[in-house]
């Protein structure tokens, strides 16, 4: 459809960070969202076209992008084949139970703070579902 937005495109990365933070699920869901001031990559197996970097300041997020950030800056890489990040999106899969099945390859990062940010994942993936995306990328 023509007013939806290719998936990990600038324009729906734009609309899924102003998703994000509208929902206060997210930032609730973070163990300690004051803290969480990170870098991450957000990659789509065998789709090195399809790769976002993430920012977060204190539970927000300020910047949604194409790859920028060199590997070292990254705190996380989580990536899923397309499948699998439209059915986290979708909320037919929960994230969590998705990474913990090994659907999503948390490729760099500690395995801790993604169990004990669960909610926040959850949330955060679900939000995905509200931003019209066209997944034939």
């Amino acid at each position: 459809m023509a007013d939806e937005l290719k998936f990990f495109s600038q324009e729906w990365c734009d609309a899924a960070r102003e998703a994000t933070n509208a929902n206060p699920k997210v930032y609730n869901g973070f163990a300690d969202p004051e803290t969480w001031t990170n870098k991450m990559e957000f990659g789509t197996v065998g789709r090195d076209d399809l790769v976002t970097h993430l920012e977060w300041e204190k539970g927000k997020l300020v910047s949604w992008t194409p790859r920028k950030f060199d590997e070292s800056e990254l705190w996380v890489i989580l990536n899923a084949d397309l499948e699998t990040w439209q059915k986290a999106a979708a909320g037919e899969e929960l994230g969590a139970k998705l990474l913990l099945a090994g659907k999503m390859k948390l490729v760099k990062g500690p395995v801790s703070a993604a169990i004990q940010n669960g909610n926040a994942l959850n949330n955060f993936l679900r939000t995905w579902g509200q931003v019209p995306t066209d997944w034939d990328v």
